[in-house]
């Protein structure tokens, strides 16, 4: 009798209040099926790059404090899912889409939910660049959680 993987839903989260809105409903999927959940942050190469001013001894600082951002961002997450759903949590270093694409085929996760826009400048005028690549990318089904419009 072959043993059953568990099922796994991948929630990026960015701090943002889209992402938010999206591990809100991950919970609650996740509740229903009785899926673990998997927060990640992923800590943008390019962000820090940039952050740097491209001056390489500056990259390191930045990527430790993208990375500290990212841990406290889980932490919250965690605490806020904590006696609903199983969840875990991950960082991940790479650009967003390559690296979330990655996590879930390396998990394997059975969903991926995320929010429709992140944190990230221009990206916010149209579907996040983001939720547009993993939709297009995923090999697993996606659901796109869309940002609150203010009343």
């Amino acid at each position: 009798m072959p043993v059953s993987t568990p099922l796994r839903i991948l929630v990026p989260l960015d701090g943002s209040e889209t992402s938010e809105r999206a591990l809100e409903v991950a919970t609650d999927f996740a509740a229903g099926l009785g899926a673990e959940l998997v927060l990640c942050h992923v800590v943008d190469l390019a962000r820090a790059a940039a952050m740097s001013g491209g001056e390489a001894q500056l990259v390191a600082g930045c990527l430790d404090a993208l990375r500290d951002e990212g841990l406290a961002i889980l932490d919250e997450g965690e605490r806020r899912v904590a006696g609903r759903a199983r969840v875990s949590t991950r960082t991940v270093d790479g650009s967003p889409v390559d690296a979330i694409e990655r996590l879930a085929a390396e998990l394997p996760a059975n969903y991926i939910v995320l929010g429709s826009h992140g944190r990230t400048g221009l990206t916010r005028l149209v579907l996040g660049s983001v939720a547009e690549g993993v939709v297009r990318a995923a090999r697993v089904p996606v659901m796109v959680v869309p940002h609150r419009s203010p009343t």
